[in-house]
């Protein structure tokens, strides 16, 4: 096993997840305080082109093949290749749709009211 290819690897995935965290938290934050603004636009952008990128790539992360590639014992078919725990980390997908879907929810009917 490549230690260290292993450990770039999910050192850069963890700070994907983190930061593809951060714009999913934008967008609620948009929706709340009303901000549109280019953030706004770039958060979004953003987690629509990872999304894609996931499912293009059959609802698997391409960095998990690099991950076992270089003897990752922990890689399967989700996101182990990231410094959480397999049984959270296997709920990311879902967890971080629902939450994308619910906060542009919040975004379309804060501006809908803003338009009042």
């Amino acid at each position: 096993m490549n230690q260290r290819a292993v450990l770039l690897i999910k050192t850069v995935h963890t700070a994907i997840f983190l930061w593809m965290s951060a714009c999913i938290l934008y967008v609620l934050f948009a929706g709340l305080t009303q901000s549109y603004d280019w953030k706004l636009a770039v958060a979004i952008g953003m987690v629509l082109l990872e999304s894609a990128v996931y499912l293009v790539n059959g609802r698997r992360c391409p960095l998990t093949h690099w991950a076992q590639h270089y003897g990752d014992p922990t890689g399967n078919d989700l996101i182990a290749d990231i410094f959480l725990p397999p049984s959270f980390a296997r709920k990311i997908p879902p967890l971080c749709g629902g939450l994308f879907v619910f906060n542009m929810l919040v975004l379309l009917v804060s501006y809908l009211f803003a338009l009042r």
